[in-house]
């Protein structure tokens, strides 16, 4: 009965958003009408996931941006060079482009944004480069950019670091480096009185001219673009329900949907009028233990116990029918070539586990998160693609090896925001990570001492060491080197599990034309988008 009115409220849930497009409304005008997740981190300097990166990408734009083919291309730079030396890079700046509330754009907006990412703790700037200088009263590090921008003039700005980085200029191109008017603040904020978009002023080819909270945003085509617009706008529908969301563009509610979890794929595939395409990414779920002091992965031998507890071939069967590339145990995936390292994982073997969870027990280990040799504690989970069936299948396997879970799925706009229980505090959870354009961006953000988003709080000497050895390393051959021995320290002591790497799905209706979806969904260009209604 249960399952009967599940259903009942999934179409109603559709047929809410049954409703014609303003386009048909209106034949002079074409809007293109997009399904997310809600929104929950705002900031275009810290918001990490496709929706966030989506809002705020129609609105903001990038000097460099990443294509869909995963090459740079200038967007608000016209072109750039590096000094032989590799320690100089100048950016020359598209001239006659202006802000949304009229300003000029110029070389000081360039240097704005920039040093706004390292005040507000950006991830990116790890990848860009910085190094430790101190730690604060509590012991964490204190971390300072090994680079510094300025303004040549007007059109111009440069780059000067304080030694080679292989990947400086896939940081100036993140998804966290949209470029801000000089002197903003209050960023992506409503504000009172007339105009309650006045804090969202970017360069972009959209304006936000409405929004709901957690129900749709709507964007007008920006009619100062320096550039070339198809659409005459695009509405973004929030939905918390994966179902719902498809259930909608099945009734044409939408004209465009991302992240499809795979259980969704094969009826999507059958509708006529939709088109269902997938990209091979480094997309991945990870499993990951906290291992400071007093977390239930302090110990080494837990994490070997919970490696050898999950089998990622019946994952990957279960969960994706096979579809996925069965992973390691770091985040650099064959997608990245010969970086990727095919060194073979634990198999399966539950009574190893056992075994280790009763070693630490008898050593008085465990932190009281073992009891009569069983491990027991809560394994939360972000409600993204098919990650909550991996939670069900890894709970059976896991019990079996001695470990025994309650799940507790959040959903995703929560998990990935600020407070208790969410992906940074959790002892036991599982991370949807996108896809990068490069591998060290995983490292250097997530898995560095002090890195922003280390959720596992882990910290290596000697990963460190060769993590930044590798942002210094652009011969490809001395790099692989490196990335063999980074995995080799993930196999060993990392605090990771990561079944599989998985293609990305998204699907969009038929009339929708030049829609080239970006592996990191997030970041698909609709500049080139038009509707044949």
């Amino acid at each position: 009965m249960q399952n009967i009115y599940r259903s009942i409220a999934v179409l109603l849930a559709a047929l809410m958003f049954v409703v014609p497009s303003v386009g048909a409304q209106d034949g002079d005008e074409d809007v293109l009408r997009v399904g997310l997740r809600q929104l929950s981190t705002f900031d275009p300097a810290l918001g990490a996931n496709d929706p966030e990166v989506m809002f705020n990408q129609l609105q903001y734009e990038y000097l460099i941006a990443i294509n869909a083919d995963g090459n740079l291309e200038p967007q608000l730079a016209t072109d750039w060079s590096v000094s032989e030396d590799g320690l100089t890079y100048t950016i020359n700046l598209r001239e006659g482009v202006t802000f949304q509330d009229g300003s000029a754009f110029d070389a000081a907006d360039v240097v704005f944004t920039f040093d706004r990412l390292v005040e507000v703790g950006s991830s990116i700037v790890g990848l860009m480069g910085q190094e430790q200088v101190g730690e604060d009263d509590e012991g964490n590090p204190i971390l300072e950019p090994t680079w510094s921008v300025e303004a040549v003039d007007d059109t111009t700005v440069e780059f000067t670091l304080d030694q080679p980085n292989a990947d400086f200029l896939f940081g100036v191109a993140s998804r966290f480096s949209m470029i801000l008017a000089e002197g903003s603040e209050n960023v992506n904020e409503l504000a009172d009185g007339d105009d309650p978009y006045v804090n969202f002023n970017g360069t972009g080819p959209f304006v936000l001219v409405d929004y709901s909270v957690d129900e749709r945003a709507t964007f007008e085509v920006n009619p100062d673009y320096w550039g070339d617009v198809m659409l005459d706008g695009i509405v973004i529908e929030f939905f918390g329900d994966d179902q719902a969301q498809a259930n909608a563009i099945r009734t044409g509610a939408l004209d465009f949907i991302i992240k499809i979890p795979n259980d969704l794929i094969p009826t999507l595939e059958e509708e006529a009028g939709l088109t269902v395409v997938q990209k091979p990414t480094n997309t991945h779920p990870v499993i990951r233990l906290r291992v400071d002091e007093g977390s239930i992965g302090e110990d080494v031998r837990m994490r070997q116990a919970f490696k050898f507890a999950t089998d990622r071939e019946i994952v990957n069967l279960d969960v994706l029918d096979g579809n996925g590339t069965v992973a390691n145990n770091d985040p650099i995936g064959p997608s990245y070539g010969v970086f990727y390292n095919e060194q073979e994982n634990r198999g399966y073997d539950a009574e190893a586990a056992c075994e280790l969870i009763a070693e630490i027990e008898a050593d008085g280990a465990g932190n009281g998160f073992i009891e009569d040799g069983r491990v027991n504690t809560t394994f939360f989970i972000g409600d993204t693609f098919e990650y909550p069936d991996v939670g069900v299948v890894l709970q059976d396997l896991w019990a079996q090896a001695c470990i025994d879970v309650e799940l507790n799925v959040v959903p995703e706009n929560v998990y990935y925001a600020d407070g208790e229980n969410t992906w940074l505090t959790t002892q036991l959870g599982m991370t949807a990570w996108g896809t990068r354009p490069v591998p060290q961006e995983y490292l250097s953000v997530a898995y560095t001492t002090g890195a922003p988003f280390n959720e596992a709080q882990w910290s290596n000497e000697e990963l460190d060491a060769l993590v930044a050895e590798a942002a210094v390393t652009a011969d490809t051959e001395a790099r692989t080197a490196l990335y063999d021995e980074i995995s080799g320290i993930f196999f060993e002591s990392g605090p990771i599990i990561i079944p599989y790497f998985r293609p990305v799905a998204g699907a969009y209706l038929e009339g929708v034309e030049g829609l080239d979806m970006h592996p990191f969904p997030g970041r698909t260009d609709f500049r080139t988008v038009s509707l044949d209604n």
